[in-house]
This record gives C-alpha cells, structure tokens and sequence, in this order.
C-alpha cells in the first residue's frame, strides 16, 4: 500500500511543499507531499519560503522547444539553425495571436468570474483535454494540482543534443503542425496530432504539455513517472526514456514554480481510457481520481463523450466530487444538473452540436434556458473551442448545492 500512498498523497498534498527528493538526472533538493510514507521522503524542517532546486537539464530543453532563447551552449548551437530559427519565428507569430485574442480574456473574464471557485478549488481536474494546460493554467492559476488527462501517450522528452540536424528539422516542424492547430483554434487536431505523433519525432504529450508550461512563464523543477505495479498499486519513479509505449492507464508529474515564487506546483498528465469498461469504480485509476480534493471539473471540446451512455462512471464521479464544474456542451448534458438544483450560470450562447458529431442531438432544455428572456446570460469575451469559426461559443459555470458541500468542501 505504501506505493499507492506515494501517488494518491502526492495529488492531495497541499501546495505548500518542502522535502528531498530526485529531479531530473540529479539528486537535489526539491519540494514534494510532506505526507508521503517514509521510505519515499527525507523529513526537513519545511522553511518559511523554500527555495526550489530548478531541473535544470528538462526545463532548458523544455525551452528550446518552445522557440524561446536557452541559456546553454549546447542549446544556442541547436538555436542557431535555420529550422529552429523558422519555428521560433513561426510559433511566436501564432503565440502573440492567440495571447491577445484569447489568453489575456480569457485570464481577465477568470479573474472575475471565477473568484470565487478559486478560492475552494484545490485541484483542477480536466478530462479529454489532453496536454492542454495552457487553459487549464489561465483560468486556475493558482491551484497546487492540475490533473490532464486524454489517449495520447504520455511519451518521452527530444534529447537534441543527440539527434542529427535532419532530425531536428522535422521535430520543429512536426511540433509546429501540432501547435498551431490549438493556437488557432482553442483545441488539438487529433488526426493531424496522431499522423505527427507517427512520424516518431515529437512523442507523445508530454513535449506539448512544457511547452504551454514554458510559454505561461513557468520553470520545471521536478519530472516523475507514473505507473501502476502489478499489484494493482500507484508507484511513482524518477523520468526516464521509455522507448516502448507503457500499458494504459500511465502518468507523467511535473512540478514546476510560477515565476516570482519558490513554492512548488504539480500538473500531471495521465493517458488513459475513461469508458465505463476501462474504468470501473475499483480500478486504480477511478480511485485515483476518488481520493482527489477540493476538485472543479473543467470539460471543452470533450468529443460530447459524457452524453453516451458508457461514460457514466466518470460522470457519476464528476458530480459527486466536484464543488464546481466549468464546461461547454461538450461536458456533462444539462439535466443532469438541473434534476439536482445546481446553481448555474451561462456564458456566451449556444448551437447544436457540430457537423463532425452527427449522433448528437440538440439539448433542447439548454436551449431553452440560453433563449428565455429572464435568464440570466453572460457574455463570454473570448473564443475557443468546436465553433471556433462560427464563433458560437458557451461555458456553464456550475455550483453543487448547498446542502451538498458540508464544511469546507470535500
């Protein structure tokens, strides 16, 4: 059990952190759970602003490759070449874009209409988002744990230091393929992802999820796997290259500091299947998630997967665990919600589902409440999502109800 301890602490632990543990290819000082068993921790005193040992080989590659300037020598060689230097041009052009139009509103509209999840929200869960954490990080800044999750494989890290010019060429293009269909569009291209993903260059999710984590003004402190034993059982282990793809469900946490502060965040990332028959409630992952606190539900462009039928475990499990859930149409159907007298609020305006969903059905009781006069619909000032042409964009901001939160939520 202590290995399972190790994993379900670490998403528990509170977001002040202060003990020893492996980061990157070298033992040194780094913040984690002050819970965990015994044998996974050396005890210190926690200081009152502890200092954070960056990981310093991860988080200069993981600036390479968001076309921002590294401090190495070895890292100004690889930025010196003409495919990095297209890439860094390019994917700054498509960053400015998206920054202006829907980052800082989207920051600005969270700030205010978001004020008060914040303050209860200790963990942002966000299913189907894949390696999204850009939107994850601008509407909940400051939680201690954000928790991704899609079907793409967590993957490995480009050494560039090890790869050939050529090689290195079609990384920066295939991840600038990647890159830009979400800047662009508030969402991943899952078949221009996958067809880049076979091409064996950018693997996996995890370089897609440093580089928002870069591009947001963060620094990587920290980087561990995810398993579970054969025992059924989490265990946690120091980053490694896997050069075979690991059995399903598997994680990635990466720790990592907000810029001016020197206490240590977690986002993980776990590549899972989330239909009932992958996970039933006595599955290591659905316990997982269980023993979460302090959750908000965050769902966009979930693929409607939370309307079917076979998604009902993790339904079920959203509504009972989260003190607020943030979501478009995409996410859980409305009447769920309104048998239960959630509070609600609605932003922006709402269309049947798109083209690419033809066994979707209109909602037609959300309709309703966007077209009643008395309603009381908000205005969302940016745009992102499935409508990313048309422009019709929603959010629903749910409260659970009253007599359901107890004293100091979950």
């Amino acid at each position: 059990m202590k290995k399972a301890c190790l994993i379900l602490l670490a998403l528990t632990f509170a977001s002040s952190l202060g003990c020893q543990q492996e980061t990157g290819p070298d033992k040194t000082s780094n913040p984690t759970s002050p819970n965990l068993p015994r044998a996974a921790q050396v005890q210190t005193p926690a200081p009152a602003a502890p200092a954070v040992a960056v990981d310093r080989l991860h988080d200069e590659e993981a600036t390479t490759m968001s076309g921002l300037a590294a401090a190495s020598d070895e890292s100004r060689k690889i930025e010196a070449a003409a495919s990095w230097q297209a890439f860094a041009k390019s994917i700054n052009g498509h960053w400015s874009a998206f920054d202006t139009a829907i980052l800082e509103p989207m920051k600005k509209w969270a700030g205010e209409d978001l004020r008060e999840s914040r303050l209860v929200t200790k963990t942002l869960f966000y299913p189907f988002g894949g390696p999204d954490f850009i939107t994850a990080f601008a509407f909940y800044p400051d939680v201690g744990k954000t928790v991704l999750m899609g079907l793409e494989p967590v993957g490995n890290l480009p050494d560039f230091g090890q790869e050939t010019p050529e090689w290195r060429d079609g990384f920066f293009q295939d991840f600038e393929t990647i890159l830009s269909d979400f800047l662009k569009r508030g969402y991943f291209v899952t078949e221009h992802m996958n067809e880049a993903f076979a091409k064996g260059r950018v693997d996996g999710a995890l370089p897609v999820m440093l580089f928002f984590l870069k591009r947001s003004g963060n620094t990587i402190v920290g980087l561990r796997r995810l398993t579970v034993d054969g025992k059924g059982e989490w265990a946690e282990s120091p980053y490694t290259v896997q050069k075979r793809l690991g059995r399903r469900p598997n994680g990635v946490r990466v720790e990592y500091v907000r810029p001016g502060e020197a206490v240590a965040r977690s986002v993980y990332y776990f590549s899972c299947d989330l239909a009932d028959p992958a996970f039933p409630k006595a599955s290591p992952l659905y316990r997982l998630f269980d023993g979460l606190e302090g959750v908000t539900t965050f769902i966009k462009s979930g693929s409607y997967l939370l309307h079917y039928a076979d998604f009902s475990n993790l339904r079920a499990m959203i509504m009972a665990k989260s003190l607020y859930v943030l979501e478009d149409d995409t996410g859980i159907p409305y009447r769920y919600f309104k048998r239960q007298d959630w509070e609600m609020q609605l932003y922006g305006a709402y269309a049947k589902p798109v083209e690419d969903f033809p066994a979707l059905v209109e909602q037609k009781d959300l309709k309703a409440a966007y077209d009643d006069p008395a309603g009381n619909v908000k205005p969302l000032p940016f745009h992102f999502g499935y409508r990313w042409v048309s422009k019709v964009d929603n959010l629903l901001l749910t409260k659970r109800p009253a007599a359901k939160t107890g004293n100091g939520g979950l």
